[in-house]
């Protein structure tokens, strides 16, 4: 081998060797961008579950007032009969239920005998 033939093989062994340099390069910058836009898309991920949680949690402890105002109504309910009174329910104790009732029967009473007399 000649110098010129070394000069010639160590030229083209520098050109593929520079060309595989700037391909890996190429797909270094390549990966790079791809992580970058990763991280970025897992942060705003990450912020959306921060925020779904915080929904979550706000919907539960309504979830949880809700429960216990059902609770209470069904505990009054157990306790209380209901009176209808036009477009709504008026509950009363059993006490207060035969009190009304007391007062209802004398004013009935009361009506009858005066139209009694006026007969």
């Amino acid at each position: 081998m000649t110098q010129e033939d070394l000069s010639r093989q160590g030229t083209a062994n520098r050109q593929t060797i520079q060309t595989l340099l700037q391909g890996l390069w190429e797909r270094t910058q390549k990966a790079v961008e791809i992580i970058r836009h990763l991280r970025k898309e897992n942060r705003g991920l990450l912020q959306r579950i921060e925020e779904l949680e915080a929904a979550r949690q706000s919907l539960q402890a309504q979830l949880a007032d809700k429960d216990e105002q059902i609770t209470k109504l069904q505990e009054k309910t157990e306790t209380l009969s209901s009176l209808d009174v036009g477009n709504e329910l008026l509950y009363l104790s059993p006490d207060e239920r035969e009190a009304l009732e007391r007062q209802v029967d004398d004013l009935l009473r009361r009506i009858n005998s005066h139209l009694g007399s006026s007969r």
